[in-house]
This record gives structure tokens, sequence and C-alpha cells, in this order.
């Protein structure tokens, strides 16, 4: 399959992968390519083996290019990588053992943002869409994550980014991966105890009308909803006022669940451990900046293919 491409915004404005030699010896290895890369279509994941989650999943988004297609797909696992290098159907069964439906399969590269094909072609956009339903590209996530303008970062981005054609950009999301990270209350089906991440990164490239090439970044959290349905021990940070090193918990213990936020890109680095390509921020001396839906949403790719203003957008979004 063919994933990320690292010249989707031209020759001029190469954005490879993140550096993550930080990681280098907990990554999944692909046992047909004996290569780090998980390629899927129109993205490509880097697996943690250590805590069966990604690492970075990094996709190509063409909005012009979308296709409207069935909302199908069920999660599998990655038979390229080993069995327990990657989360089960099983193991998600033990998540919500606690509260039913209260942990789901949260996508990384949402299926949207790859739904799109080169030529137009709707089984191939099908496909594609299909594609982001495989474990080495999913998360558990608490089911009030996924509301607000997470979801819509992307297409607002294009939007008030003021984007040309071809509405290209390439986004870069996964969990921070953090030592001190909680514990889930229950054990995976095969013993394991899972750190749950509390928090989670996007990192968006793209090109405006100067021609430039810029970045954004974005956290968000759901330690509060995992304390208030009680699926977690909090041994991974009781002594946390005592510790000096940066975490990812210490600035964002006080999230709110509804809370979405705009950071520079260097502290998603500094918390992630990852190197991002280097591109004009217009956020980095900003300090975070809560995100929130305007009016009820922002139209996505599935409502409209036009680069006209949306009648709602997200306010706070500095692009």
């Amino acid at each position: 399959m063919k994933g990320y491409i690292e010249n989707f915004l031209g020759d001029d404005n190469i954005v490879g992968i993140p550096n993550y030699s930080n990681y280098i010896n907990d990554v999944a290895l692909n046992n047909e390519t004996s290569e780090y890369l998980l390629n899927y279509i129109n993205y490509s994941v880097v697996q943690s083996k250590s805590r069966r989650i990604p690492i970075i999943s990094a996709s190509n988004i063409y909005r012009i290019k979308f296709k409207k297609v069935d909302r199908a797909g069920n999660f599998k696992k990655d038979d390229r990588i080993k069995n327990n290098e990657q989360l089960t159907s099983n193991d998600y069964k033990k998540f919500n053992s606690i509260k039913a439906a209260s942990i789901e399969k949260g996508h990384m590269t949402k299926r949207e943002d790859v739904q799109w094909d080169i030529d137009g072609n709707e089984t191939n956009a099908q496909n594609a869409a299909i594609s982001t339903f495989f474990y080495p590209n999913s998360t558990p996530q608490h089911d009030s994550l996924n509301n607000g303008p997470w979801k819509h970062l992307e297409n607002a981005v294009i939007i008030k980014g003021r984007v040309p054609e071809p509405a290209k950009i390439s986004v870069f999301t996964g969990p921070v991966l953090d030592k001190l990270d909680p514990e889930f209350k229950l054990r995976l089906d095969d013993g394991l105890i899972f750190k749950i991440p509390v928090l989670f990164y996007k990192v968006i490239y793209y090109l405006k009308e100067d021609c430039n090439l810029y970045r954004a970044g974005f956290l968000m959290g759901q330690i509060n909803p995992l304390r208030k349905d009680n699926l977690i021990n909090e041994v991974g940070f009781r002594d946390f006022d005592t510790i000096e090193r940066k975490s990812s918990l210490k600035p964002f213990l006080d999230f709110k669940d509804d809370e979405n936020y705009q950071v520079s890109v260097l502290l998603i680095e500094e918390l992630t451990k990852l190197k991002f390509q280097d591109a004009i921020d217009r956020h980095e001396k900003q300090i975070p900046t809560i995100l929130k839906l305007q009016e009820v949403q922002i139209r996505n790719f599935e409502e409209t293919s036009s680069d006209t203003e949306p009648e709602y957008e997200i306010s706070g979004l500095l692009v």
C-alpha cells in the first residue's frame, strides 16, 4: 500500500516523517519490509511495540479529491507486526468492562482524511477509508474525547489558512507517550499492565498563498473523563509534585473535558521527544490557546468540496 508521501506539498516543500530516533528501540518492525513504517493508503504509522499504540500516524489530505463513500470498516489486526505489539478486540472489551461503551477505538488518522483518490476513483477512495481500520492506527480514547474542534481541525486550517488550490495538507497525529501515563485499572487480555495516554497531539503542515510552508500544533487531553469514570489507577502520577522533569501531565492536569488547545510545535516536540520539520509557526510565541467550535459545527469534507467560507468556524485558531 502507498503510504505517506513526503513531497505531497511539492518538491520544494518536503515534509518528512518526524524524527523518532528517541523511540528507535521501541518501534515495531514491519516483518514484510524489515522497515519501521507501516504503510497504508494515503497514510503511514510508526508503532510502539511496548505501548501497543502508534507513536506517529502520518497522512496526506487532498481536499478537492475527496470522495463521499460508504461509512464502512471494522478494526482488525495488522499481520505485518506481532500480535503482542498491537491491541486487540479483546483488549477493548476489557477496557469497556468497567463502564460499558466508555472507551472507543480512536482513529489517529481519520477515515475522512484519506478518503480520496488522485484519479477520482470511488473504489480506491473507499479502500483508503477502510484502510484506517487497523489497530496500529488507533488508541483507546474516552467516548467524550472526539467532540468539538478536534475532528474539524484539518478542514478549519484549509479554510482559515486560505490554502490555495490544490487544497493539500500533511498531518501528523498520535498520543503523547509519557512514562507517567496512568495505568488502566484492569490488565490487558494477555495480562499486560496498560498505560493509557492522557494527551494527544496533532501537527498540520500547509502552504499559504505566499507560497511559504506553515505548521500548526494542537493538543487535547482526556485525563478528566478517565478519572470521572474511575478507569485509571493514579499511581502513575501519585508523586507528581516531587517530579522535576518535564511531563505531558503537568501542564494539562486541569484540562476541562471539552478543551482543545493550539500550542507551539516546539512544545509538542518537548512533550513527545519527536522532531518535526521546520516551518513557519504563527503560534510559536503564544501561550496555549483554547479552541472552541462556534455554533454547532464547521462544514466537513462530506458536506462541501468548495473553498467557500464555512457557516461555522473554530474560534481562536491562528494559521
